[in-house]
């Protein structure tokens, strides 16, 4: 297929990544959640995506990660473009170019599937609005949030800075299992959090996240997960209303902590965990007991352990990791990120021939 050059559009977004601090695990119906989440978009950990669009009768789309075609990301590209096609129908007349890049490892713990959806699903919003002549309209992010989630559940809450809930739960009014809301009234300490990212292993995962929600279904402690996820979350509500960095901590370790749990207790059982992952996870327990030194972690489905502070203590706790955490580290390495304000589009808009 030739592409016309006088018909392409093309639009870019980044899109960051976010930390559950409850987590989503285990899903239902078409991508919703088991239970709510609530995670805090980062700044610096972001993916960039540009899609261009071409009219064509056959539709369809290429995909490349950093510059290399990526055929085991198709699929769920695929799936996402056939979902979101009856609500943004150009899909079907028009192939995609989609190129992504990331600025840090993908498939090792960080949701990157979060950040590569989200700024996905905005692109193709975009590009909608831009074929229907609605450029000066604001972006429903409600319905971006809503085909994010398609591609990838956290990615549902990457479409918003700051603190986000996703999941239907009675102490927030506007919560859905469809889409993520924006949370309000989050005490200052928690828009002043840092967030040390620490790359224990920076492969592919042995086991993705999709299969680890599969395994999820008929879990023996499946029905108390829920429960437990349920009361962390009304309980993280109110810390982040009031500011409490030890009940943050407390509620965002035992998140951590039972996931993997779930994912061991699994059939078939299975760790993601590294040895140095462990050692981690006892030096920050004795540091905040015995130093008295403000810090937590929380992990997502991998081996890298993100540590968790109030940006105000930066210089204490940079001393403390580069002295005792950065040998446990691949390479010694650490991504240093933060809170951040969320999505952002690329001044670049191509409108050939439109």
């Amino acid at each position: 297929m030739t592409h016309n050059k006088t018909k392409e559009i093309t639009v870019e977004w980044t899109s960051p990544s976010n930390l559950a601090i409850v987590k989503y695990w285990g899903k239902k119906d078409i991508q919703k959640p088991l239970n709510p989440s609530i995670s805090f978009s980062l700044k610096n950990a972001v993916t960039t995506t540009r899609v261009s669009a071409v009219p064509s009768k056959q539709g369809g789309f290429t995909f490349s990660l950093d510059g290399n075609k990526k055929e085991t990301f198709n699929a769920k590209v695929a799936n996402l473009l056939k979902m979101a096609s009856s609500t943004l129908p150009f899909i079907i007349k028009h192939h995609l170019t989609i190129e992504s890049s990331n600025t840090f490892p993908h498939s090792s713990g960080i949701a990157s599937s979060a950040s590569s959806m989200s700024a996905l699903a905005l692109c193709l919003v975009d590009l909608q609005q831009i074929i229907n002549c609605e450029i000066d309209q604001n972006m429903d992010l409600q319905m971006v949030s809503e085909i994010a989630r398609l591609g990838s559940g956290s990615a549902a809450r990457s479409v918003y800075g700051g603190w986000t809930i996703w999941g239907e739960t009675p102490s927030i009014e506007e919560s859905s299992d469809n889409y993520a809301v924006k949370l309000p009234n989050i005490h200052e300490n928690f828009m002043q959090i840092a967030n040390a990212i620490l790359i224990i292993e920076p492969n592919r995962k042995k086991v993705s996240s999709s299969q680890g929600h599969a395994l999820m279904n008929n879990h023996p402690y499946g029905e108390a997960r829920i429960k437990q996820a349920n009361d962390n979350a009304q309980q993280l509500l109110k810390v982040l209303e009031l500011g409490n960095w030890n009940q943050f901590f407390d509620i965002a370790e035992n998140e951590a902590l039972s996931l993997h749990a779930l994912m061991m207790s699994s059939n078939p059982g299975y760790t993601l965990l590294h040895p140095n992952s462990l050692k981690v996870i006892e030096e920050v327990r004795r540091v905040r007991l015995e130093e008295n030194l403000p810090v937590g972690f929380s992990m997502d489905a991998g081996p890298n352990v993100h540590l968790l502070y109030p940006k105000r203590e930066e210089s204490k706790v940079l001393f403390w990791i580069e002295s005792n955490i950065k040998p446990l580290c691949h390479q010694e390495e650490i991504i240093y990120d933060q809170l951040g304000d969320g999505p952002e589009k690329t001044n670049l808009i191509k409108l050939n021939g439109i």
